[in-house]
């Protein structure tokens, strides 16, 4: 990562993850769109993760996506746990895992006024 946060990557996995729920009744292709999107989530948040090791962070795009992710987080935590389907259970987990992450960070997250105060 470049020190920007990717939200094209962000957005292309919640799409597909959005349609994934759309299609449960098809499971191949269901599984085909949730492991897709756990794989882009999870290297979404491993440059999160590099990004805000670094020396410079630009913070001012982190607030607004952590304001906002402290809302749909848990809802996609809670959206993921209703899923009762042991074919998909392995990537709903990897899924619920990788959201519960970005949950914490967005939870231990200052936010903009924090910081200015």
């Amino acid at each position: 990562m470049n020190g920007e946060i990717d939200l094209e990557l962000y957005t292309i996995s919640l799409i597909r993850l959005n349609t994934a729920f759309q299609k449960l009744d098809n499971i191949c292709e269901a599984s085909t769109l949730m492991n897709e999107s756990a794989d882009d989530l999870e290297r979404f948040y491993n440059d999160v993760i590099d990004d805000l090791n670094r020396e410079e962070v630009n913070f001012g795009e982190y607030y607004p996506f952590f304001e906002n992710g402290k809302q749909t987080f848990p809802q996609y935590i809670n959206a993921l746990g209703e899923i009762e389907n042991d074919e998909l259970e392995e990537v709903v987990d990897k899924l619920i895992n990788i959201f519960n992450n970005l949950n914490r960070i967005a939870e231990a997250f200052p936010t903009q006024g924090g910081l200015n105060e």
